[in-house]
């Protein structure tokens, strides 16, 4: 018999992914002084694009439709596992790699290589250009580690 006192909440947990919950993970996974000078309606947007042009990458993407989203509300219209969130933060990440790889790039055009080179260090470029391989790679890994674990995509093979 239950306490009068007592109150029996139930937490239903929304059959949605909340943008915000891809944004705090692909935010804990980078430095940017540009990014946490902004007011917040500006991040959102800033945030909001880089998903918006991280979710191009995942066209091929079968497990879940990442498309199936609710910009006005700010979620999916899918409930996306820990490891899709991680996917998708990636991807943010990979093109938050590339505005600044292209930035630096018409930096060191504009002021010559030399002065760049002064200015930033010559392996900045490099180390960016880098990381964008890198990231590639990994998303591509975790894409196809993902999809081969869900045997529920082979239909009558599996």
């Amino acid at each position: 018999m239950a306490d009068e006192n007592s109150t029996d909440v139930t937490v239903e947990t929304p059959d949605y992914t909340t943008f915000e919950e891809v944004y705090r993970v692909f935010l804990g996974t980078i430095d940017s002084y540009y990014l946490s000078q902004m007011e917040d309606d500006e991040l959102k947007e800033n945030l909001f694009g880089y998903l918006d042009n991280a979710l191009l990458n995942f066209s091929t993407y079968i497990s879940k439709d990442f498309s199936d989203l609710n910009e006005e509300e700010g979620h999916f219209n899918v409930k996306l596992t820990r490891l899709e969130i991680s996917l998708l933060a990636k991807g943010m990440k990979l093109e938050w790699v590339r505005r600044s790889k292209h930035s630096e790039e018409l930096m060191q055009k504009a002021i010559g290589d030399r002065d760049y080179q002064a200015v930033q260090g010559y392996q900045y470029l490099d180390r960016l250009r880098d990381m964008d391989r890198d990231l590639e790679k990994e998303i591509r890994t975790l894409i196809n580690r993902i999809e081969y674990s869900d045997s529920s995509l082979y239909g009558d093979m599996a």
